[in-house]
């Protein structure tokens, strides 16, 4: 049993005992003699990565080692840097089985791994595609308060000082007020343009883009966050034409909110933005769903041989994917 985590105590406890009771070894991601750490950030092949040390060393139940040093993770965060720890474990099992698999091949399997929608950056040419020139694009499908604060770090970590535009759509069944709590609580984010995406191929589980700004009011309001919206004067004031780099202060520390219906009215905005910004491009982030992510990829590749329906089930089959390996090589009991 190959246990990620790190889990709470009594979660943990429960696995521990079920495994026991299977007459299965233990091999914990989290065990004290590995070291899992990021050591900076920069860019390779076009895209943002994290360079990180994976040492284990698991002497408990079964002896496996291995030592990766600057292995450089597409995926950012703490909590995908811990994914690759226990992915390495597995590894490590199935060589321990017998399998011929290398530290270069785990290396270069960890490297070269990404999902779709999933702390993905897009490359500058898809970037241009989208009149973003410049402007650092991430794709992010997070839509919990667990998976917004999980983005938040990894924001925070890699660009702790990026001006932030976020492009949000949401599901009708999550919960807009806490998604969004967790964002404004973590990072200061410069601009949020809230909008609507086709969900299952219609608009019954779409939230309406109104809604979710009465969710951002909310929780900027509990935050004491001061806002601009577009039901207000100063907010047409804020995106007059006006020459570039005019106005460094753009909203003046205030967090500009908006309503805007399609993806493409959100372009609009996010591109008048940046302008106005000079040279300061920032990082525009788009979240809370997998099909805003997915509606953002097909309008990337020109839709030439990729559709939001094709890019949606990909998302969703990754999606069974990686869960039915995690059942594979972990024990999970119902409450």
């Amino acid at each position: 049993v190959v246990l990620g985590g790190p889990f709470l105590p009594h979660i943990e406890h429960i696995i521990r005992d079920k495994a026991v009771t299977m007459d299965s070894p233990i091999v914990s991601a989290c065990d004290t003699g590995n070291r899992c750490t990021v050591k900076s950030f920069s860019i390779h092949n076009g895209r943002p990565c994290q360079l990180c040390d994976i040492v284990i060393q698991v002497v408990k139940d079964l002896k496996l080692s291995c030592e990766l040093l600057d292995v450089k993770l597409q995926m950012l965060g703490d909590h995908q840097l811990q994914n690759a720890a226990t992915a390495t474990c597995v590894a490590l099992c199935l060589r321990n089985l017998g399998w011929s698999i290398s530290d270069e091949s785990i290396r270069s399997g960890l490297e070269h791994t990404y999902l779709l929608g999933r702390s993905q950056f897009l490359t500058s040419e898809e970037v241009e595609v989208l009149g973003l020139t410049g402007a650092t694009v991430l794709l992010d499908g997070a839509h919990t308060e667990d998976s917004a604060k999980a983005l938040v770090n990894t924001i925070r970590m890699a660009f702790p000082k990026a001006r932030l535009t976020f492009v949000v759509a949401m599901a009708s069944d999550k919960d807009h007020v806490g998604f969004a709590r967790e964002i404004l609580s973590g990072v200061h984010v410069e601009t949020v343009l809230l909008t609507e995406a086709a969900i299952a191929g219609g608009a019954t589980r779409t939230t309406p883009a109104s809604l979710l700004r009465d969710s951002w009011i909310k929780a900027s309001d509990e935050h004491g966050i001061e806002i601009v919206h577009d039901g207000m004067t100063e907010y047409s004031e804020l995106l007059k034409e006006q020459p570039v780099g005019s106005e460094n202060n753009f909203g003046d520390g205030k967090t500009i909110l908006a309503i805007e219906p399609s993806l493409m009215g959100c372009l609009r905005t996010a591109q008048k933005i940046l302008t106005r910004r000079g040279d300061e491009k920032g990082v525009i982030v788009f979240t809370g769903s997998l099909h805003i992510a997915a509606s953002v990829l097909a309008l990337a590749t020109h839709r030439s041989y990729i559709t939001t329906h094709k890019i949606i089930w990909v998302l969703s089959y990754c999606d069974g994917i990686t869960k039915k390996f995690s059942k594979i090589w972990s024990l999970t009991m119902d409450p």
